[in-house]
């Protein structure tokens, strides 16, 4: 018995993988305060060092940023070691990655018209 095999020839590029990151309400976690927030400190400056941490907001007392990007799993992988290390599972979110990060609040898995820049600011032109 033989068997054949038939390969496809799909034209096109094959879809990028999915990234996805880890949100981490740093005002809050650092309102709150205790062990979590020492641990997380740490960890924040490590993520910093090797270029996965970005800067969504900024406040006095801490802001929002984000963590990635990750495939799925490490994402779910590295939510699940922040809740484990103390950080309430709420500071902390699983979210699409985009290249243009969304404003706060912003729930969208792409970017959203609030968070895209408008054809001016694109340009570098002056609205009138």
């Amino acid at each position: 018995m033989t068997t054949q095999q038939l390969a496809l020839d799909v034209d096109g590029t094959p879809p990028a993988p999915e990234q996805w990151g880890v949100v981490v309400d740093e005002a809050r976690l650092y309102s709150i305060g205790g062990a979590p927030t020492d641990w997380w400190t740490t960890s924040a400056a490590q993520f910093q060092r090797s270029g996965r941490l970005r800067h969504l907001t900024t406040l006095i007392i801490g802001g929002s940023v984000e963590l990635g990007p990750f495939d799925l799993d490490d994402a779910t992988f590295a939510r699940d070691h922040l809740v484990e290390n103390g950080v309430r599972p709420e500071l902390a979110t699983v979210r699409r990655w985009t290249e243009q990060p969304h404003l706060p609040g912003c729930r969208k898995g792409a970017p959203c018209r609030l968070c895209t820049p408008t054809t001016t600011e694109q340009d570098g032109a002056q609205p009138s």
